[in-house]
């Protein structure tokens, strides 16, 4: 009798699951990237799309819709169907920075999304060209404010996180007088930027194309967000080692569905990328680019994605960070 009451209310459940979300996924999966292929955002897509690729059984294709600070392809994945088959390749500037820096913004970050899955957490670091002369971090403050009007930075356009990154360094520093933004298309542009001498510094996420001109000695980093240094640039100190201890931005990057996306399906989607990120395959792609995947749940990304948002609208709102 137990064991006919047990099935009976094993079936009831899976009726009231939907039939789409029971077989997924049934057919290829897409990935949209809201920036150009090249960059921290699209590399990380990528490596997980292959890897979770073999997980679920279905082809993952990745689409680059870039613009407008990254809110043209996220735009594109909060109109779509709540099928879990167009899925974002998000970034914290693209649901905490890019709505309050771009105009005519239509999405809402956090009601117009499902949070699926942190790919990892990744230090912002400031990086100066190498031939400019500061050496540390309050060398390049002292040299913005000796040299003011004359000291560029440069970002990954306007209201990207490497935006947000820098507007808010000058402003703690007390150099947002001295210095004059100078927006690029994607922070693989700008942090090449800083080293060909274009720019005289850049402030980015530690990973991808930071490290590889980093690795090629054309800029010098003087410092990297979080509580601790990053492992492949142990001779750097941290924000508060080098002076600025209120700096306490890092960047994330991570997986969001359209809302109303079946739970079902964004605990498959979430349980195939906790699985990749321990495959030796992603470990050894994510490793290259100074990343260390980390384990989380829907729900604890969803946290996450609130409490940068209210953070960024604060510091937007008292004036620390000026968005222009």
């Amino acid at each position: 009798m137990k064991r006919t009451a047990v099935f009976v209310l094993s079936a009831l459940a899976l009726a009231a699951i939907p039939a789409q979300a029971q077989d997924y996924p049934s057919r290829a999966i897409t990935f949209i990237v809201p920036q150009n292929p090249g960059g921290t955002t699209d590399t990380l897509g990528r490596i997980f799309a292959t890897v979770m690729a073999k997980d679920l059984g279905q082809e993952i294709v990745v689409e680059n819709r870039t613009g407008a600070g990254s809110t043209v392809g996220m735009q594109i994945v909060a109109d779509s169907e709540p099928d879990g088959y167009t899925i974002g390749v998000s970034s914290q500037s693209a649901l905490a920075i890019s709505p309050l820096a771009i105009p005519n913004v239509k999405y809402d970050p956090i009601n117009d999304f499902a949070a699926v899955y942190n790919f990892a957490s990744v230090p912002m670091g400031v990086v100066v060209n190498a031939e400019l002369g500061p050496k540390t971090l309050q060398e390049l403050i002292d040299y913005a404010k000796a040299h003011s009007g004359q000291v560029n930075f440069s970002s990954g356009g306007t209201g990207t996180g490497s935006h947000f990154a820098g507007a808010m360094f000058v402003s703690l520093a007390g150099i947002a007088k001295d210095v004059v933004h100078i927006p690029y298309e994607g922070g693989g542009q700008a942090s090449v930027a800083a080293a060909s001498g274009e720019v005289q510094f850049y402030v980015g996420p530690i990973a991808g194309n930071m490290m590889g001109v980093i690795d090629g000695k054309k800029v010098i980093a003087l410092a990297v967000s979080g509580g601790k240094r990053v492992p492949a640039l142990p001779d750097v100190p941290t924000f508060t080692e080098a002076g600025l201890p209120d700096y306490t931005m890092v960047s994330w990057y991570g997986l969001v569905a359209p809302a109303g996306t079946p739970k079902e399906v964004v605990d498959r989607l979430n349980a195939a990328a906790n699985a990749a990120a321990k495959t030796p395959e992603a470990i050894a792609a994510l490793s290259a680019e100074g990343v260390e995947p980390i384990e989380n749940t829907p729900d604890e990304f969803a946290a996450q994605i609130a409490k940068d948002v209210a953070a960024s609208k604060k510091l937007v709102d008292e004036g620390v960070v000026v968005l222009k």
